[in-house]
């Protein structure tokens, strides 16, 4: 082309690198080009303070609005995600390492062997947020300036290290000053990092055309995402945000991270994770779209604590519900499943000679809904039968067939339910349970002279195949603050579902008890915090959870605030 294109760039010496790599590759394809030197609000602003978003792009951007430069080369993670609508994006080129790299005063050092309480220097948050998730013994300050700047302070001692991009350390030829290139998965990149954006007039198709010429398909689809990814945070390129997009001619994966902006109340025994992560893969058309919900998914996860429910399938609706109402995020794993007695079995010839027992007892509302379906086939109406139920929650189950006058011990157990059952010698009770029950009720019982009739209600298999890839993307989708389970076999399912590292996690994550007996169960299947809720129904489960975890609205406090304290400090 004849006309010679006006290359609007910063006078640092990474950016005018940068730019003559541009005009370089321009030339490769026959298009001339000079460099115009544009001082940007960023490098006016003092050597030790931090920039403000597009404070490295603003200028040169006026000045390709008003016609002084036909072309900008900006790096493209200090581009605003809002751009404006004269202006296109011509050309990602084929980017650099996006990674972040350790620089360190002693050669050879590295994240892992850093001295314990080491400096180390960076002026972004994203970086801080990361690295104090990883290492938060470090002492992480502010160390502003170019490269060259940085790299000085770092050698005459005011840092043990130092976290720089990989791109420009490489594009400046201080490659040789890296120590560790830092893995994506651990401090994931800022959106844009190691890519080049070429800005131009959207209507200007001769300078359109020549700098498309530079365009690299995974370059663009990746960053594409990433920024995309950022916008819909609501974040900016000082975020503690990260993302980093790669991408083949097919598909595209996007890995992200964010700093959590929310953390229990103080003296609470939950720790919050420091970060989330996120992670999708899509064909390359739809990267925009994973970019939104993976955007959705951190912006919840940063906000507010995040529970697995490990109720059996069909019994964990109205805890979840409760749990959401109080502002707690919910992942459904069930931990065990519920196989009720078929039909014609020994649970229906039971039930078919109830009238002639005293009472019917229930320990769990699983079996109180065994026992009443098998009462519907046996033709038998619930409310001529007395029953006795070992709680609140089992007793709703018998209320919702119309049963309300059940038995309830003073203490929601099977101890207190077979020492305070109002029998005599002599008396029949009936006792449905499952197939795992401990016998210790009707031993109890039969000691008390009472006959017993014991009848298999459910079968509780514990660790459902189908839960495996369940909990795998519960993991994999973000930190779980707590754990709720309701039972000892979901205690056991849960971690059965998971092995080697998974199960270490699980185990580590404090786990919410409905009661001490399910408490009792879960120290012995090995997590190493449980904390006991005063209550197993479903609405104050809930509660208690949402004040463990410090997030409950103060309005709807109930009993399980006030017994918050006693229940922490018996599980010490």
């Amino acid at each position: 082309m004849a006309r010679t294109l006006r290359i609007g760039t910063r006078g640092s010496e990474l950016a005018l690198v940068q730019a003559r790599w541009v005009a370089a590759r321009l030339a490769e394809h026959g298009v001339a080009t000079e460099i115009e030197i544009i001082r940007t609000e960023g490098d006016d602003r003092p050597v030790d303070t931090a920039w403000g978003e597009g404070a490295f792009v603003a200028r040169i951007v006026a000045a390709l609005l008003d016609g002084r430069v036909d072309l900008a080369v900006h790096s493209a993670k200090d581009v605003p995600t809002a751009e404006p609508d004269r202006l296109v994006i011509a050309a990602y080129p084929p980017r650099e390492d996006p990674r972040d790299a350790l620089v360190c005063r002693v050669r050879g050092t590295t994240l892992a062997t850093l001295p314990h309480g080491a400096r180390v220097g960076t002026d972004s948050p994203r970086r801080v947020a990361f690295l104090r998730a990883l290492r938060p013994d470090l002492q992480l300050h502010p160390l502003h300036g170019n490269v060259d700047t940085r790299l000085a302070k770092l050698d005459r001692g005011d840092s043990d290290a130092l976290v720089l991009a990989v791109a420009g350390l490489t594009r400046l030829g201080r490659a040789d000053r890296i120590d560790e290139v830092l893995p994506s998965a651990a401090i994931p990149s800022a959106p844009g990092q190691g890519s080049l954006a070429v800005q131009v007039r959207a209507g200007d198709a001769e300078a359109v055309e020549a700098v498309g010429r530079l365009d690299d398909l995974p370059t663009r689809a990746a960053v594409e995402a990433e920024r995309a990814f950022l916008a819909a945070t609501g974040g900016g390129c000082r975020s503690p945000i990260g993302a980093i997009g790669t991408a083949d001619a097919e598909r595209l994966t996007l890995l992200a991270g964010a700093a959590r902006s929310w953390t229990p109340a103080a003296g609470r025994q939950v720790e919050a994770a420091g970060v989330v992560w996120v992670r999708g893969t899509v064909p390359l058309a739809e990267g925009g779209a994973l970019a939104e919900r993976l955007a959705a998914s951190v912006v919840a996860l940063r906000s507010a604590p995040r529970v697995l429910v490990a109720r059996p399938t069909g019994q964990a609706d109205e805890l979840v519900a409760g749990l959401r109402s109080h502002g707690v995020e919910t992942v459904h794993v069930p931990a065990i499943e519920i196989r009720q007695a078929p039909a014609g079995g020994q649970l229906d010839a039971a039930l078919a000679e109830a009238s002639r027992a005293q009472f019917i007892v229930v320990t769990s509302a699983n079996a109180a809904r065994a026992a009443l379906a098998a009462a519907a086939r046996v033709g038998l109406a619930p409310t001529t039968v007395r029953w006795a139920a070992v709680g609140e929650a089992t007793a709703a189950v018998l209320r919702e067939a119309g049963v309300e006058d059940a038995f309830l011990p003073s203490a929601a157990n099977g101890a207190a339910l077979a020492r305070e059952l109002p029998v005599r010698a002599g008396d029949l009770v009936l006792v449905p349970h499952a197939d795992i029950a401990d016998g210790s009720l009707a031993e109890v019982l039969a000691d008390r002279g009472v006959e017993v009739a014991e009848a298999v209600a459910y079968e509780t298999a514990e660790a459902p195949g189908a839960s495996v890839p369940l909990l795998a993307a519960a993991l994999d989708d973000g930190p779980i603050d707590a754990l709720v389970l309701t039972s000892g076999s979901t205690a056991r399912g849960l971690l059965a579902l998971a092995d080697g590292t998974a199960r270490e996690r699980l185990a580590s994550i404090p786990a919410i008890a409905a009661g001490a007996a399910t408490a009792a169960a879960a120290r012995a299947a090995g997590y190493t915090t449980v904390l006991v809720a005063p209550s197993p129904a479903a609405t104050d489960l809930a509660a208690f959870t949402a004040s463990v975890l410090g997030v409950e609205d103060p309005g709807s406090r109930d009993h399980a605030t006030a017994d918050l304290e006693s229940a922490t400090g018996a599980a010490r």
